[in-house]
């Protein structure tokens, strides 16, 4: 009896581990690219926020995972979303084509590390160095993005904006951007939600 229930209990804990396993499967980067549509909301997007003075835009999407935000959001309100699960697990390159020839570096996932160190260090030697103000810095670190996901009239797509600044400076929000004629604007609603001094505001 003792053997039979051991070996249940290994078989249990194999399927958890299985499960535990697949639930934290890392996000599938699509093959595909990414339609006209989508593009022209990431470059209507990098175009309004380019008045912040940022340098540099992560090259990878990340997933939007929407399980946070209160289905009676004043800004869902009204929308029926489509394609929610597959912005949970998928993740796009983003090409030049979204920065319209600013002079944005596109930074590749393995580069963000040292860009981050190197502005911890930089933000310590303003904050200790004699004459240098903590606030002199006007970059508001490197921008990713999130997957878009669209209401079914395709009138709104929802996306999650971070700017990455180094240790626990890290901020930005989930928006329900509308397009008004031919641009995506987020001025119409207020932020679903706000991150603010969060190590690591990606999934």
């Amino acid at each position: 009896m003792n053997g039979r229930w051991r070996f249940a209990l290994f078989g249990i804990g194999l399927v958890s581990l299985a499960a535990c396993r697949s639930s934290a499967a890392p996000p599938r980067q699509s093959e595909g690219a990414l339609t006209s549509e989508r593009l022209q909301v990431y470059a209507d997007f990098i175009e309004s926020f380019s008045k912040t003075n940022f340098k540099s835009l992560s090259n990878r999407t990340f997933p939007l995972d929407l399980s946070g935000v209160d289905k009676d959001a004043a800004c869902l309100q009204g929308l029926k979303l489509e394609g929610s699960e597959d912005a949970r697990k998928t993740v796009h390159l983003l090409g030049p084509e979204v920065l319209r020839g600013k002079t944005i570096r596109r930074v590749e996932a393995q580069e963000e590390g040292p860009i981050l160190k190197q502005r911890d260090s930089d933000t310590t030697m303003r904050r200790t160095g004699p004459g240098k103000d903590a606030s002199a810095t006007t970059d508001p670190g490197i921008l990713t993005l999130s997957e878009i996901v669209f209401d079914k009239s395709h009138h709104f797509a929802v996306l999650k904006y971070v700017f990455l600044c180094g240790s626990r400076c890290n901020s930005g929000a989930i928006l329900a951007l509308e397009k008004v004629g031919s641009q995506w604007t987020g001025t119409t609603r207020r932020p679903c939600s706000f991150v603010l001094n969060q190590d690591n505001p990606r999934p």
